[in-house]
């Protein structure tokens, strides 16, 4: 069955009023111009989380890191990079009725306050046993602040830009890497703790900027509007959308499209759980396409460079402190900039053509790669020395891998999951996929440094053959979700059925509402012109 599309001909659907609205209109428009510098605040969420994974990296290089936490071995490791995601896992189960609860924007500040919390022992752990803890502490708030953060991202920006907001917002990812590669590198010369104190302190940064500027930021109006607080979510919509233009169609077609959402959501399933899940044969899909992003986005062999590059790099003879640093911190530029070019090109390849094509390139760069530490290590065991040309073949797939999953893996896993989702289970849904990457991560942070140090290029070949699973997995089970707005999106797998009646209803709304609207402002003409005779 072809997928839901919405019909750009009817002049009452949110797809036809922005399918007109195309190129760069938007940069004159000061409402959206205000909107994205606010949804700027929550794009920074990613930071924390992809500064963490950095951070570990480039400590693991420092000599001063080394010893105050008495040079920890390949499980000790795995401990320290894995009690983040314990913490997020003791989080998690109330992340989805918090943010459905109190509101998204409460969850995110309280998130981020206690993500500094766990910052600040981070910074001043005295032994290994603190440093545990507060990495722990720092998984906790991480968790709410990053189930929150997307969720407000797509049900506030503008129709056209939900999907390139949240995967800029997921490439930011590539902003915490940065500063924490480039950060621990200038501070590795630091002779005592503060080589290391430093990078762990700033990785509150984004945190503070969120409290810091609180005040500036809004509500979901699709949460709103949940709570029946229509008005509230009205004047959000005109203030940001239509430039508080209260006339403008599209304000009374968006209200419509969410309250039939809504309205039919309320229907279908009255007592919404996880077990909705299982309860149709698009949800079901949805769960296994969930699944399948959360697993995969760690489970692709990106889990070796993002926590323990040092232990590729020691394998193939780049041993030195400050090259080790360099290279992590060249590494994440190199990622950021290729992560957002591609999210900006998101609308026009689609998701689905973009996870296939990144990972595709990962399985054909892991099989290249395989071979050349293969045949490294081979030639050191030969003559002691190895191969300098095979070493910098190594190193080079380490940049192309990077490309290849900046492709798709790294802007569209949160993206594509919300966007799939139906408004009830949205929030559940974005912590089912946060749950499935803390479950691969924990299982990654223990053998991805136990497998490189026991079976070093063997261990390689594992990821070869996963990923010709996740090749097929992405190629039968994804669907294509672009140029749909949200809640067009989330009828997507539904049913053509569901999906016309979906339009029907809300054209209906919408065609009430204008009329209404039509015909009190053409009094208020009638009485202005009796007024002027």
């Amino acid at each position: 069955m072809a997928p839901f599309m919405p019909n750009t001909e009817l002049p009452y659907t949110v797809g036809a009023i922005v399918g007109g609205r195309t190129g760069r209109s938007w940069v004159t428009n000061s409402g959206i111009i205000k909107l994205n510098l606010m949804l700027a605040i929550f794009q920074i969420s990613s930071y924390a989380t992809g500064y963490d994974g950095s951070m570990m990296n480039g400590l693991q290089s420092l000599t001063t890191w080394q010893k105050s936490f008495n040079n920890p071995g390949a499980s000790e490791l795995g401990l320290l990079n894995a009690i983040q995601n314990v913490g997020q896992l003791i989080t998690m189960p109330i992340c989805a009725f918090s943010c459905d609860k109190f509101g998204r924007r409460p969850v995110l500040f309280v998130g981020a306050f206690i993500l500094i919390i766990g910052v600040t022992l981070q910074a001043a752990a005295q032994n290994v046993g603190m440093f545990i803890a507060a990495r722990g502490i720092i998984g906790m708030g991480l968790v709410l602040n990053i189930t929150a953060a997307p969720l407000l991202l797509l049900e506030l920006a503008f129709p056209r830009q939900q999907g390139p907001q949240v995967a800029i917002y997921n490439s930011l990812w590539n902003l915490g890497a940065l500063v924490a590669a480039w950060v621990t590198y200038g501070t590795f010369r630091i002779e005592n703790t503060w080589a290391w104190r430093i990078p762990s302190l700033l990785q509150g940064l984004s945190s503070v900027i969120q409290l810091g500027l609180c005040f500036l930021i809004e509500e979901s109006p699709r949460w709103l509007i949940s709570k029946e607080r229509d008005e509230e979510a009205r004047k959000l919509i005109c203030k940001y959308h239509a430039n508080g233009d209260d006339s403008d169609p599209l304000v009374t077609l968006e209200m419509a499209e969410i309250r039939t959402a809504l309205q039919l959501e309320t229907e279908a399933r009255r007592n919404t759980s996880y077990l909705t899940f299982f309860q149709s044969k698009g949800n079901i899909r949805r769960f296994f396409i969930i699944l399948s992003v959360g697993f995969f986005s760690q489970w692709s062999g990106n889990g070796l460079i993002s926590y323990y590059l040092t232990l590729v790099l020691n394998s193939i003879g780049y041993t030195a402190e400050s090259t080790q640093t360099l290279i992590n911190a060249l590494l994440t530029l190199w990622s950021m900039i290729w992560s957002l070019v591609f999210a900006a090109l998101m609308n026009k390849f689609g998701r689905r053509t973009l996870f296939l094509i990144s990972t595709g390139g990962l399985l054909a760069v892991y099989i290249v790669w395989t071979a050349l530490e293969a045949t490294y290590e081979k030639t050191t065991a030969l003559d002691g020395i190895g191969g300098d040309g095979y070493a910098k073949g190594v190193l080079a797939m380490v940049f192309l891998y990077n490309f290849f999953f900046s492709i798709g893996w790294t802007p569209l896993q949160v993206t594509y999951c919300i966007e799939i989702l139906p408004f009830d289970l949205r929030a559940r849904g974005l912590v089912l996929y946060n749950l499935f990457v803390a479950l691969a991560g924990i299982f990654n942070q223990y053998v991805n440094p136990i497998g490189v140090t026991n079976s070093k290029w063997k261990f390689y070949i594992t990821y070869d053959v996963w990923l010709a699973f996740e090749l097929v997995v992405v190629y039968f089970l994804f669907v294509e979700t672009g140029n749909l707005s949200l809640e067009e999106t989330a009828v997507i797998l539904d049913g053509e059925e569901y999906g016309n009646k979906f339009v029907g209803v809300s054209a209906s709304i919408a065609e009430k509402r204008l009329g209404e609207n039509t015909k009190a402002q053409a009094m208020v003409d009638s009485k202005v012109v009796t007024e002027d005779l």
